[in-house]
């Protein structure tokens, strides 16, 4: 691979610093866009019956996304979706499949609490 391409690369997939502290809104809606997106491939593979429930508040969270980025943010917040997907998919992997008991509880709780976070945002009732 040439140097160019490369550069390029690193640039689109390295985290940018700095921008994500400017915006908070921006950056919880866009991770927890990406933690339900990580939910509903998670609950279609487990074949849960919850996938219209997780679906609905994925689209809550894509929707207060486009409400609140500006565009010159479209970029970050697809970053951080993508990377907040990655990570929450990882932990729902462990929480299901690992055969470490203690792993498996810990990741259990950890996934439980990145969405009992984004949940807090919605006004459900």
């Amino acid at each position: 691979m040439s140097g160019f391409k490369t550069l390029l690369i690193l640039f689109l997939v390295l985290p940018m610093p700095g921008r994500t502290a400017e915006n908070p809104l921006v950056t919880a809606f866009a991770s927890c866009a990406g933690r339900f997106s990580a939910e509903l491939e998670h609950a279609w593979l487990m074949r849960d019956a919850h996938t219209d429930e997780i679906a609905r508040r994925r689209t809550q969270f894509i929707d207060l996304l486009d409400a609140t980025a500006p565009d010159d943010w479209r970029r970050i917040a697809l970053h951080l979706r993508i990377d907040a997907k990655m990570a929450h998919a990882q932990l729902l992997s462990a929480a299901t499949f690992s055969a470490e008991v203690d792993r498996s509880q810990r990741a259990v709780r950890r996934a439980k609490s990145e969405i009992d976070y984004c949940t807090g945002f919605l006004l459900e009732g």
